[in-house]
């Protein structure tokens, strides 16, 4: 028997016991009609039960058929308890759900790369020392005249970028003076072009935009946030809004896969980092350094650079 007529013969089981009954009844029949003792005619074909289930075996593909009268004996006992089966399968499906979101905020959080060139390259720089409880502790803050030591003294091996927490503010725009809620972040000028982000609209921001406290009131939107707030409306370049005790001008919006740099936070609107209000403080730590080494470049040696440059900074 072919291996398709045996797939076949365990979607139609009835038919094939019907048929092993014939077979048998014929078997039964012709023994007698020789003129051989029912009862012994009987016996010759050896125990019924296990001759049928041999030749069901030779008819069907078995593990097939016992998965046929799982799924059969599962469906009416589910249709039997209908309260307690949807109970179950509810929870079940609650259950997929919350391990399908965890992995997909582990993943986010944890294991995908940020969607930038060469993220092997990126590092994120930290530093121990001793807390204000006068316990040891280790932090990713800095103070922005510490970073521009450290930039420099790391030219040729590695581009160090300064990207501030992002931050849930306050923002009006002059259109409908109505007070909203957006993630700011405060970004190096070098940034999009270390990380070879390209603008969907207008342009993004250059070193030049973040080189004097206060002179580049500029402002670039996320791909997201355009979407959302202003429907993808290209006029969206030259608006202008409040924010703090400054007024912005939006000068562009960043591609569609570039999100911000923390994971699982998506922010509307990046501003250079001479636009903080504490960029040349040397006591204010207020945002996180990030390295983009050179190909090539090795890594403790600028590590240990860049430790001597802090320490002889504190």
């Amino acid at each position: 028997m072919s291996f398709w007529s045996r797939i076949a013969n365990v979607f139609r089981s009835e038919r094939v016991n019907c048929d092993i009954e014939e077979e048998f009844a014929s078997h039964i029949d012709e023994a007698i009609s020789q003129g051989r003792d029912p009862a012994e005619a009987r016996r010759a074909l050896g125990n019924a039960l296990r001759q049928r289930e041999k030749s069901h075996d030779l008819r069907v593909i078995p593990w097939l058929d016992s998965v046929r009268a799982d799924v059969i004996f599962g469906w009416r006992q589910l249709k039997r308890n209908r309260v307690t089966s949807a109970a179950a399968v509810l929870s079940l499906a609650l259950a997929i759900g919350a391990c399908t979101t965890a992995f997909r905020l582990i993943d986010a959080l944890l294991w995908r790369p940020l969607p930038v060139a060469h993220p092997e390259r990126l590092y994120v720089l930290s530093r121990k020392g001793m807390g204000f409880d006068n316990k040891p502790g280790e932090w990713d803050s800095w103070a922005y005249p510490d970073f521009q030591l450290m930039r420099t003294a790391a030219k040729g091996k590695a581009e160090l970028i300064a990207i501030s927490y992002a931050d849930r503010a306050d923002v009006t725009y002059k259109t409908d003076q109505e007070m909203e809620k957006a993630m700011v972040q405060h970004v190096f000028g070098w940034m999009f072009p270390s990380f070879e982000i390209q603008p969907a609209a207008g342009r993004l921001f250059t070193e030049s935009d973040d080189r004097t406290p206060e002179a580049a009131p500029y402002a670039v939107i996320s791909y997201d946030y355009w979407n959302r707030r202003f429907g993808r409306d290209p006029g969206v370049v030259g608006h202008t809004f409040h924010y703090g005790d400054g007024v912005y001008q939006i000068i562009g919006v960043s591609e569609k896969k570039f999100t911000g740099t923390e994971p699982g936070i998506v922010v509307d609107i990046f501003i250079p980092t001479m636009m903080h209000r504490s960029v040349t403080r040397q006591d204010s730590t207020w945002f996180r350094t990030l390295a983009v080494a050179e190909p090539g470049a090795a890594i403790e040696p600028l590590r240990e650079m860049l430790a001597a440059v802090n320490h002889a900074f504190d």
